[in-house]
Order: C-alpha cells, then structure tokens, then sequence
C-alpha cells in the first residue's frame, strides 16, 4: 500500500507547529482529531473468539470532517439518500466561482458570515431567475448546494455546486418543467443576478463587522458562474459525493514523500485535464490542508426550496407528475442500512464477539461533567437565627 494522506499529515504537523503558525480554533480541533484518530486517546473495544484463540483491539476513530481517514460510510448513505430524492426532470450542475479577488475576506474575522453570504446569494440568485416566467417561471424551485474550498493544487478556490433540478412550482401551484434538457437559464443573468445578491448581503456583513478589505474592482467583473446538463441527476450525486465528506485530496493522489518533500498527481484544467505531478515540501502541504478546515458549526452541504427535506409534501407531488413512482405504506420507508458482515477467526473461523469496549478519558470526563449539570442545584442550609 502506497503512502497515505494521514501518513503525511502526521508526519509533518510536528515540522509545521514549531514554526508557530497563527490557528484558528477550529483549525486547532482538526490538528487534535487527526493526530489522535484510531489511537488510544480515542479509547476503543476488545473483540474476542469464542473458543478464546483471538483477542483483536480496535481504536476508534475521531469522525471530525477534516481527518482523511474518516467519512467514507457518510459519503455513501448521502448519496443512496440524494438519488432516493431525485424527481423526473433533467438535472443541471451549476458552480457558482469567486473571484480571486474575495478569497481574503474568508480567513477574517467574519469568515463564517462570508461563507452563510455565499450560499444566501447563490440561493437567492437560482430563486430569482428560475421565477421568471420567460424561463422555467417556477415561484417554488429547488437546489442542493455543497461547497469545496480547493482546486486540484490544494489552493484555496472557494466555490459552490449547485444540483439543480429542472422543475418547480409556479405561483397556482402546477408543476413546470424545462423545455429543453440542456437549456435551464441564460448564463449571463444568473452571473449578473449572484454578483448582485453577493454585493447586497456582503453589505450587511461590513454594517455588523465594519469595513472589509477588498478591491473594489471586483464588482466591475464577470463572476464564474456555469450550467452544465447532467441527465437524470445520477452522475452529478454520484460526482460530487466523493467530496461532501473527505478532504481536498484522497489517498490515490499520493505518490510519496523524501527528504521532506511530498509528491501528489492533480489535473491542469486549463490543459483539459492533463496529467500533472507536484512537489512541495511537508510543511507547505500541511499548511495547504489546513487551509480548507471549516469554521466550527458550518453546514457544507445545505438543501433549498423542494429539495429540503422539511418540503418533502411538495418534492413527492413533482416527483409523482413528472413521472416518478410514489411509493406508499411500507415501501415508503428507507431501506435498512446494511449489515456489516461478523467478523472471524482466523484460527478457528468462529465469530468475533465484543468483549469489552473501553471509553477514551477525555469523553468519560465529558460525561460526568454533563451528568453533574444534570443534578438539580443543593438547596442552601439556612440556620435559624436566635
């Protein structure tokens, strides 16, 4: 097996510490999630055969988002649950860029409102133009939109993209589809329309946190905004969730690190898609992976419109009159999640039991902290005065 991304964070995370880089809070829990993933600090469980020939220990793992040896068994229901969701019409994937321009107001003070801005002015970009009755007219539409941070480079790139159904509902309440399968809006609307939904909820941002730095300019250019048809939807999930829980790069890009240096493979774009591999030194990849970690408490993947899954009334009534089957009763109810196979001897091919699970200090110590706020308050001993 080749070297892991994981491999390397731990390798070099002591290399980039002691040059004291200025972390912010949640950029510190990632550290302390990946350093400590499937270790002892994670506390873990005993399993053990029945004839008493095998006795394994398993460390647990720290589920953070960040760590890339985490997410894979999410990423996978995400995605039977968003084509579960699909409705009948074709689909469009529509990425909504910044530009380079903008990329300093999220390492501010406001980051986590800069963020909530970009999906407020997407959202409300997709609202607008699909209402209007020259196109698709739909007063009630509907989008998934999952942000990434990163280019293949590991660059911080900003973006979101959007899942767009082609279907809505107009202002009485009938169910319109697009006319064409590969026509959703005019591109340069939608741009015109984002560029101005960022430029009026950023606005609000500066009133709250003062002054942002950024070059006025910005609002002179053509923002990066595409629409790309995608069929039924099933390519675009499948596509974008191999990234709604893992990291800016996977494992397969890796092709090694020596003498302090790590080597990955990325794509050059511009060149249309060509093969490319980089070198950069440890601490520089630390540094750029760090770079991506979320403020604490953002949702990277958020559902509008008919899409969410409070509006589950209005999506199955699209769904049903645009040709997909409603199911009722029983068969309504999601699939179980599939069992994991028992695991075995490998001396005696008998079952695997749990023995005895051990929880990691840190979270013990949790426990009784919020069992002790639990406990009603002791009332005061008040001695009678004489």
């Amino acid at each position: 097996m080749g070297t892991t991304v994981i491999e390397v964070l731990r390798r070099f995370l002591p290399d980039f510490l002691r040059g004291r880089p200025a972390l912010n809070r949640a950029q510190g829990r990632a550290i302390w999630a990946i350093t400590h993933c499937r270790t002892a600090v994670m506390g873990g469980h005993l399993d053990a055969c029945e004839q008493g020939c095998t006795r394994e220990f398993h460390f647990h793992s720290c589920n953070h988002r960040s760590c890339p040896q985490c997410g894979r068994e999410h990423t996978a229901e995400w995605v039977a649950r968003e084509l579960d969701r699909r409705v009948g019409t074709p689909y469009f994937m529509v990425p909504f860029t910044l530009p380079k321009e903008l990329r300093g107001l999220f390492f501010s003070d406001a980051a986590k409102e800069i963020y909530d801005v970009l999906f407020a002015a997407a959202a409300a970009a997709l609202a607008k133009t699909l209402a209007n009755p020259r196109w698709l007219g739909a007063v009630t539409s509907g989008h998934t939109a999952i942000l990434h941070t990163w280019n293949q480079r590991q660059h911080f790139h900003p973006h979101l993209h959007c899942i767009v159904p082609g279907a809505g509902l107009d202002a009485y309440g009938r169910v319109v589809t697009v006319k064409n399968a590969n026509f959703l809006v005019p591109q340069p609307v939608l741009r015109r329309a984002f560029r101005a939904a960022f430029r009026e909820r950023l606005a609000a941002v500066e009133a709250a946190h003062g002054p942002l730095d950024m070059d006025p300019c910005v609002w002179e250019k053509d923002w990066g905004v595409h629409l790309q048809a995608f069929g039924d939807g099933t390519r675009a999930i499948q596509y974008l969730g191999a990234y709604v829980c893992r990291g800016p790069i996977g494992d397969s890009r890796i092709i090694g690190m020596d003498n302090g240096q790590v080597s990955f493979r990325w794509k050059d774009r511009a060149k249309g898609g060509a093969p490319r591999v980089e070198s950069i030194s440890g601490v520089e990849f630390v540094a750029r992976y760090l770079r991506h970690v979320l403020p604490k408490g953002m949702r990277a993947v958020r559902q509008y419109g008919f899409c969410h899954p409070a509006a589950k009334e209005k999506r199955e009534r699209i769904a049903f009159l645009t040709g997909r089957p409603l199911l009722i009763g029983a068969a309504a109810l999601p699939p179980p999640k599939p069992e994991r196979p028992p695991k075995t001897c490998p001396c005696c091919g008998g079952q695997l039991l749990l023995v005895r699970k051990i929880e990691a200090p840190w979270a013990a110590a949790r426990e009784r902290k919020r069992a002790r706020a639990r406990l009603p308050p002791v009332p005061k001993c008040r001695h009678p005065t004489s």
